[in-house]
């Protein structure tokens, strides 16, 4: 009996390691490669002596849209994952650091959390839409996203409403576009 109780402590612990490597080998040769994108793909390149507008920031994106998968919707509006292609941020925190960017070059300073100190306007940037949709050999992205500037004294100074779309191969990278657009379009607004 005490035989079987050494048996049963020291062979199946031994059992358990040897398919415990068995199986990570299995789970790592299985897994498809992974290619990461970021909507942010905007180069700084501000030739500005000095910052004319300083602005809060405050980034939303629904919630179907603020994950790490890209969504790609077909006729029958089916909404499926582009496996292969994954963002590397969640895209509130890849549009708020490109609009920054954006706005630097366009002479602006935007911050993402000012104190309420400091009496500054806050652009407020609502992400509703942010998808693609496959034409045969392209892929072609769509943002819809609706801003608001509001005064430190929480009045609505401006809205407005951004469509942008943009085709490409590469379905990240039509995204990408789609999203630059739609982010010029605002800070043009604003200025």
């Amino acid at each position: 009996m005490r035989l079987n109780k050494i048996y049963f402590v020291v062979f199946i612990p031994f059992v358990l390691f040897l398919l415990q490597g068995c199986l990570n080998v299995n789970l790592k040769s299985v897994l498809p490669n992974q290619t990461y994108y970021s909507l942010d793909n905007t180069k700084l390149s501000s030739k500005c002596k000095g910052r004319s507008n300083k602005y809060g920031l405050n980034v939303y994106v629904l919630s179907p849209f603020d994950g790490k998968d890209i969504l790609l919707y077909n006729d029958k509006q089916e909404i499926r994952i582009l496996e292969n292609h994954k963002w590397i941020d969640l895209p509130k925190n890849m549009i708020r650091n490109a609009f920054i960017k954006v706005g630097i070059n366009n002479c602006m300073q935007i911050e993402q959390n000012p104190p309420l100190s400091q009496r500054i306007s806050t652009i407020k940037i609502s992400v509703n839409e942010m998808f693609l949709k496959n034409n045969g050999s392209e892929n072609e992205a769509y943002i819809y996203l609706i801003y608001e500037l509001i005064g430190y004294d929480m009045k609505q100074i401006k809205e407005g409403i951004v469509q942008t779309h943009s085709n490409n191969i590469n379905p990240a990278i039509a995204l990408q576009d789609a999203m630059n657009k739609a982010i010029k379009k605002v800070i043009k607004d604003i200025s």
